[in-house]
């Protein structure tokens, strides 16, 4: 199965939510992608990314296949995030990777805004895991 890099800075750049959500351990590099930054939804309290020359957001490269790039986008609510190609810098190397994005949005610089419990978010990739393999159980 075809494997391809995302670029991860939130939920997804934590080994035990990523693993809860794609049911194994990631083996994550370090990235940094530049002309970004970093926020926060002051309604949901999670992070997003969108375009912002000359910053830099830090996060972590990983692999994934086409199915568990699927169950991510269901995750990610693709087209709430956009799932987007972008150059992402790691190991003096550059390198295409996917990135969730929400380019139009609003929100607060990350150093200052309020995210997410973690509790709060293990509950909700728990409830849609079991959604998920209910989907697949049934398919």
């Amino acid at each position: 199965m075809k494997k391809t890099q995302l670029f991860v800075y939130g939920t997804i750049a934590d080994p035990e939510f990523f693993e809860c959500l794609l049911k194994r351990k990631p083996i994550y590099k370090a990235g940094r992608m530049p002309n970004f930054s970093l926020f926060v939804n002051p309604e949901s309290g999670y992070l997003f990314v969108k375009p912002d020359q000359g910053s830099t957001v830090s996060g972590k490269l990983v692999e994934v296949n086409e199915e568990e790039l699927k169950i991510l986008d269901l995750w990610e609510d693709v087209p709430f995030y956009e799932r987007e190609t972008v150059l992402i810098e790691f190991d003096s190397a550059l390198e295409n990777a996917f990135v969730y994005t929400q380019n139009d949005a609003n929100g607060i610089s990350s150093e200052v805004g309020t995210t997410i419990s973690r509790k709060s978010i293990l509950d909700e990739i728990r409830s849609f895991r079991n959604w998920i393999d209910d989907l697949l159980l049934n398919a």
